[in-house]
C-alpha cells in the first residue's frame, strides 16, 4: 500500500513588518482609488488589507467572508471552516469595526448584491492570487523591497506581523504572556500553543521586551520549531 511521505515544514523566516512599514503599506493601498481601478476595488482593498493585519486573518479567510458572517452589531467576524476545519469568532477593534460599518453602508457595494463581504467584479470572492498580485504592487509603491518568489515579504507575513506586534504590545504593557498566549492562539485559530509560540522567537533584536518576557515566563518549556504556515 502506498503511504505518502510526511510533509516537511518549509525553511523560512517570516518577514515582520515594522509599524512604520505597515503605515506606508496602508497609504499605498488607500491610493488605489487614484490608479484607475474600479470603484469596487478602491473600497474593497483598503479594508481587506486592514482586516488581514488587524485581525491576523489568513488571506483565504478574509476573501471568503460572507456578509452574514460579519456581525456589525457587536463587531465580530465569524470565520467558518478555516484551516483544520475549525470555526472561530474574531472580535474587531473599535476602529476596524467602524470602518466595516462605513464600508457596508457604501451605496455601490449595497447595490452590487453579492453574498461576499469583499465581492469581486463577477459577484464572487477574490482569489488569493489576485490579492497577492495587488500586495506586490502595494509593496513597491510603499518602498518595501521584495526578495522574489519564496523570499518575501509574503502576504501571510501580515498575519505573522499581527501576532508579533500583539505580543510586543502585551509585553510592553507588562501583561503575563503565560496567560495571554492561549488567548492569541485561540484568536488565530491555531490547533496548539506550539503553533503560536514560534512568533516569540522571530525578532529578538527588534523586540527586546518581548524576548525578556518570553524567557521569564517560559524559559525552555517550548522546544525550537520549524516555521510553517499557521
Amino acid at each position: 500500500m502506498f503511504h505518502p511521505l510526511p510533509r516537511l515544514a518549509p525553511s523560512f523566516t517570516p518577514y515582520i513588518f515594522t509599524r512604520e512599514e505597515v503605515a506606508r503599506l496602508f497609504t499605498a493601498v488607500d491610493n488605489v482609488r487614484r490608479n484607475g481601478c474600479s470603484p469596487l476595488a478602491s473600497r474593497v482593498f483598503p479594508l481587506l488589507f486592514r482586516m488581514l493585519y488587524c485581525c491576523g486573518l489568513r488571506v483565504s479567510e478574509a476573501c471568503r467572508i460572507a456578509n452574514k458572517d460579519v456581525d456589525l452589531e457587536h463587531g465580530i467576524l465569524q470565520i467558518l471552516n478555516a484551516k483544520g476545519e475549525k470555526d472561530r469568532m474574531v472580535p474587531m477593534s473599535e476602529s476596524l469595526w467602524q470602518l466595516c460599518a462605513e464600508y457596508n453602508a457604501t451605496p455601490a457595494l449595497r447595490a452590487f448584491g453579492s453574498d461576499f463581504f469583499f465581492p469581486s467584479v463577477d459577484g464572487g470572492h477574490y482569489a488569493n492570487s489576485t490579492v497577492y498580485s495587488r500586495f506586490r504592487d502595494f509593496l513597491w509603491k510603499a518602498g518595501i523591497s521584495h526578495g522574489g518568489r519564496g523570499n518575501g515579504p509574503r502576504l501571510h507575513d501580515l498575519r505573522h506581523t499581527f501576532a508579533v506586534h500583539t505580543l510586543d504590545d502585551w509585553a510592553q504593557a507588562g501583561k503575563d504572556l503565560y496567560v495571554c498566549l492561549p488567548i492569541l492562539s485561540t484568536y488565530l485559530g491555531h490547533k496548539s500553543l506550539l503553533s503560536t509560540q514560534q512568533y516569540l522567537r522571530l525578532t529578538p533584536q527588534a523586540y527586546p521586551a518581548l524576548l525578556d518576557a518570553f524567557n521569564k515566563n517560559f524559559g525552555d518549556v517550548f522546544p525550537e520549531v520549524h516555521y510553517e504556515e499557521t
